[in-house]
C-alpha cells in the first residue's frame, strides 16, 4: 500500500489547526510569568488599583484590549476582569465602547453568580447588550506581536500584579515543548511538529484559584506529582486560546474518586491506577512525570495501556516515548480502534510481542531500515489483506480473519520489525492478477483520461492490464487495486521533470452539491519511495482537474458504473482471492504461530466450505435457536427457482428453515449436488452474543 496521505492522522490534523491560530501567549514569550516583573526592576512599584465607576464594583484589575490588538477582524472590545475572589473573566462585548468602565457593575453583578463558569452568553444585559464570556481564553492576553511595550501599561501591570503567580506557573508547566518526533524524510522537509495543549485559560485558572487554600495546595500538588495523569481530570485541555466565541470549554475527564483522593490526602496511586487501569508502577513511571499530549481521553487511556503491557526495563523514558509518539496513530489503526478512532482493549501479549526489543530499539531499527515509518506501517495493510485472503483459501471460508485480528497476532509472534519486514518481502516480490481473468469486455468510464502540458503526463489507469504493467515498471502493487478501482477510485500514472509516480484519488459523495469530490491520498514513485515536491504540485494539480465543475457527468459516471458493474466486480474478487493467497515460504513458516494464537485450525480435505447461515434472522432460527447443539446435522436443499439466485442451497434443521449458504461460495456446492454428489452439513459453531449474520457457523463437507 502506498501512504494514505489524504488519512493524515489526528496529530497532524492538530498540529495545523494549532498553527493556523493567531495567538500566541505572553508567558511563553517572556519566559514564564515568575520572571516576567523582576526584569524591570527599574520600574517603580504596581500602580494604585484604578478607582472605577460604583465604589462597590468587586473588580481588583480590569484590562480593556481592542480586537486590533489580537489581530481580529471584528470590532468587539475584549475586557478582562480580576475579581475580588481572585477569579478571572474574560468577555467580548460588541455593543459596548472600547474602554467605557461604566458597565463594570452590571457586568460583575451577573457574572459573579456563576462561579462554575456555566453561563457563556447572555443576549441582552440590561445596559450591556450581548455578553460572550470567553473560558477558554488566555488569563493574561497577548496585547502584541511586535514588541513588548504593553508590559509598561498601567493597566496591565495591575492586572498582571493581582495574579496568582504560582497558578500560572504550573499551567505553563503543562504547556512545555514536546520532544521532537523521529521522522527521516528523503526529500529533506521537517516533519511536523507534535502539538501541544493550552492550559493557561481562564478556565483552568479559575477551577484552581477559586478553591479553599487547602485543596488548592494539594490539587497543586497533585499536578506537580502526576502532570500526565492528573492534569486531563482537573483541567480542560484546550487545542489553542480562543478570544472569538463563547463556549463552556469545560471538557474533562471527571473522576470523583480521583478528587477525593487528591483533596483527602488518600492513595493518589491507586485511585490513577485504578481510573486508567494500569498499573502502580505505570503511575509513577518516569513518563508520567511530565504532561505528554494525546488526542483524546480514549486515546490516553490506550497509549497508557499499550506502555503498561511492556516490562518495566522496556518502557521508554519521556523524551523516547515523545520522539516516536508520531507513529501510534498509525500503530492502532493498523490493530484495531472503534467507530470514534479509539483504541480497543488488546491483550498485553500484542504489545509486549510487538515491543519485543524494547520501545526505543525497536522503533530505532524499524527507522533504520525502512526510514519514514508511515508509509511502512500503511502498508502492512495491503499485506494482511493477502494473508486474509490467503486464509480465506485455506479454511474454506467466505472470508478470513480480520484484518486488525491478523496484525494483532502477527505482532505478537513476530513483534513490529517481523511486520514490516514480511510487508516488505510482500509487496517487493508483486504478486498480481493476470489481466486475462477480467471478464472480457469489463471497462471502466475516465473522470479525466490523459492530461499533457509543460512536459507533464497523466494518465488515468482503467484496465487491469494497465494497473500490472504499472505495477511492474513502479516495482508495487498497485497491480492489485483493481478493486478499488470499480469501487470508483482512480489511479493515475505520472511523468514529469525525469521522475515517475503513481496516484490514487479517492471519491467521496457530496450530498449538499448533489456532487463527488476527489482526494489524493496516496503518491508513491518507484519501489513505495516518496516523491519530490515538484511531483507532488503536479499529482495535486491533477486532483483540481478532476474536481473541476465541467466535469461533474464524468465524476457521476464514474459511480454510477459500480452498480452496472458488480457482477464483473465479484468474478474479479474471486480471482483476486486466489492470486493474492500467494505468499513466500518464510511467511508461511510465520504464519503457522499465526494461526496458532488465533485458535484457528485449518479443516481437513473433505471440507468444502466453513461459513455463517446467510439470512438467519429472517427465518425459523430465533425460534429453534434453545433446542440447536453444535454437531447437529442439516438438511441441504437445493432451491433452483429461487428467484434471488438460481444456485441457492437451503439449510434446513429438523424441518425448520434456519437460512441458505452464503453466495458466492454456495456455487460449488450447488453444483455437486446438482451431479448427485453426497454432501453432509451440520452446526459447527454457536455465537448467542454475535450478530445475526455471525450467530451460526456450519461447515460442509463430502459424505463418507
Amino acid at each position: 500500500m502506498w501512504y494514505r496521505g489524504g488519512r493524515s492522522t489526528e496529530i497532524a490534523r492538530h498540529c495545523n489547526r494549532v498553527r493556523a491560530q493567531p495567538l500566541s501567549h505572553p508567558l511563553h514569550q517572556h519566559g514564564g510569568m515568575e520572571d516576567l516583573t523582576p526584569r524591570y526592576t527599574c520600574l517603580p512599584a504596581a500602580p494604585p488599583a484604578p478607582t472605577f465607576a460604583g465604589a462597590a464594583t468587586p473588580v481588583r484589575a480590569r484590562l480593556w484590549v481592542s480586537p486590533a490588538a489580537l489581530k481580529l477582524l471584528d470590532e468587539a472590545p475584549r475586557l478582562w476582569l480580576t475579581l475580588a475572589d481572585g477569579r478571572v473573566l474574560a468577555v467580548r462585548l460588541p455593543q459596548v465602547r472600547m474602554g467605557d468602565d461604566c458597565v463594570l457593575a452590571r457586568l460583575t453583578e451577573a457574572l459573579l453568580p456563576d462561579v462554575r463558569g456555566m453561563q457563556w452568553i447572555y443576549e441582552n444585559l440590561p445596559g450591556v447588550g450581548i455578553v460572550q464570556v470567553l473560558h477558554a481564553a488566555p488569563v493574561v492576553p497577548p496585547l502584541s506581536a511586535q514588541h513588548a511595550g504593553f508590559v509598561l501599561q498601567p493597566d496591565f501591570r495591575q492586572f498582571v500584579a493581582v495574579l496568582d503567580h504560582q497558578v500560572l506557573a504550573l499551567l505553563m508547566r503543562l504547556e512545555r515543548e514536546p520532544v521532537p518526533p523521529a521522522i527521516t524524510r528523503r526529500d529533506g522537509e521537517a516533519p511536523h511538529p507534535l502539538p501541544r495543549s493550552f492550559f493557561a485559560s481562564v478556565r483552568n485558572y479559575n477551577r484552581l484559584v477559586a478553591l479553599p487554600p487547602e485543596l488548592q495546595e494539594r490539587r497543586m500538588q497533585a499536578l506537580h506529582r502526576f502532570p500526565a495523569l492528573v492534569a486531563p481530570i482537573l483541567l480542560t485541555a484546550h487545542r489553542y486560546p480562543n478570544v472569538v466565541d463563547g463556549k463552556r470549554h469545560a471538557w474533562r475527564e471527571v473522576d470523583e474518586a480521583v478528587e477525593a483522593a487528591i483533596d483527602m490526602g488518600r492513595d493518589l496511586t491507586g485511585a490513577l491506577a485504578a481510573h486508567y487501569g494500569i498499573s502502580r508502577g505505570l503511575t509513577r513511571a518516569p513518563v508520567n512525570a511530565e504532561y505528554w499530549y494525546a488526542p483524546s481521553h480514549a486515546l490516553r487511556r490506550g497509549w497508557l495501556a499499550m506502555l503498561d503491557a511492556l516490562p518495566a526495563n522496556l518502557r521508554p523514558t519521556l523524551a523516547e516515548f515523545e520522539r516516536w509518539l508520531v507513529y501510534l496513530p498509525n500503530y492502532f489503526a493498523l490493530i484495531g480502534e472503534d467507530e470514534e478512532g479509539d483504541p480497543l482493549p488488546l491483550p498485553a501479549s500484542v504489545h509486549r510481542g510487538a515491543f519485543r526489543l524494547g520501545w526505543r530499539a525497536t522503533w530505532e531499527k524499524a527507522a533504520r531500515r525502512f526510514g519514514n515509518l508511515h508509509p511502512a506501517l500503511a502498508d502492512c495493510d495491503d499485506f494482511l489483506t493477502a494473508v486474509r485472503d490467503h486464509l480465506a483459501v485455506r479454511m474454506k471460508r467466505r472470508r478470513g480473519p480480520r484484518i486488525e485480528r491478523l496484525a494483532q497476532a502477527w505482532l505478537a509472534c513476530h513483534g513490529l520489525l517481523g511486520l514490516l519486514a514480511a510487508s516488505e518481502r510482500w509487496h517487493r516480490l508483486r504478486p498480481y492478477i493476470a489481466p486475462g481473468l477480467v471478464p472480457p469486455g469489463f471497462a471502466l468510464p475516465a473522470v479525466l483520461g490523459t492530461f499533457e502540458g509543460d512536459g507533464c503526463l497523466a494518465r488515468e489507469l482503467l484496465t487491469p492490464k494497465a494497473l500490472a504493467e504499472e505495477g511492474e515498471a513502479m516495482r508495487h502493487c498497485v497491480g492489485g487495486y483493481w478493486a478499488q478501482c470499480v469501487a470508483g477510485e482512480r489511479i493515475f500514472s505520472l511523468a514529469a521533470f525525469g521522475e515517475r509516480a503513481t496516484a490514487q484519488y479517492h471519491p467521496r459523495v457530496k450530498p449538499e452539491a448533489d456532487d463527488t469530490v476527489y482526494r489524493l491520498v496516496q503518491l508513491r514513485g518507484p519501489f513505495n519511495g516518496e516523491v519530490s515536491p515538484r511531483i507532488e504540485t503536479l499529482a495535486h494539480e491533477i486532483e483540481a482537474r478532476i474536481n473541476a465543475p465541467e466535469r461533474r457527468d464524468e465524476r457521476w459516471a464514474v459511480l454510477h458504473a459500480r452498480g452496472r458493474l458488480e457482477v464483473a466486480e465479484l468474478e474479479w474478487r474471486q480471482a483476486r482471492q486466489q492470486a493474492a493467497a500467494w505468499l513466500d515460504a518464510k511467511t508461511h513458516r510465520q504464519l503457522e504461530a499465526v494461526l496458532e494464537w488465533l485458535e484457528l485450525t485449518p479443516p481437513c480435505p473433505e471440507v468444502l466450505l466453513c461459513d455463517y447461515i446467510a439470512g438467519y434472522q429472517y427465518h425459523d432460527g430465533a425460534a429453534v435457536k434453545d433446542g440447536l447443539r453444535v454437531g447437529d446435522a442439516l438438511s441441504l436443499v437445493r432451491e433452483p427457482d429461487n428467484p434471488h439466485d438460481r444456485l441457492a442451497v437451503r439449510l434446513d434443521w429438523q424441518g425448520h428453515k434456519l437460512g441458505y449458504l452464503p453466495r458466492p461460495r454456495n456455487a460449488e456446492i450447488a453444483l455437486a449436488l446438482d451431479a448427485g454428489e453426497k454432501l453432509a452439513a451440520r452446526i459447527r459453531r454457536i455465537d448467542a452474543e454475535a450478530d445475526p449474520w455471525e450467530r451460526v457457523e456450519v461447515v460442509v463437507q463430502t459424505a463418507p
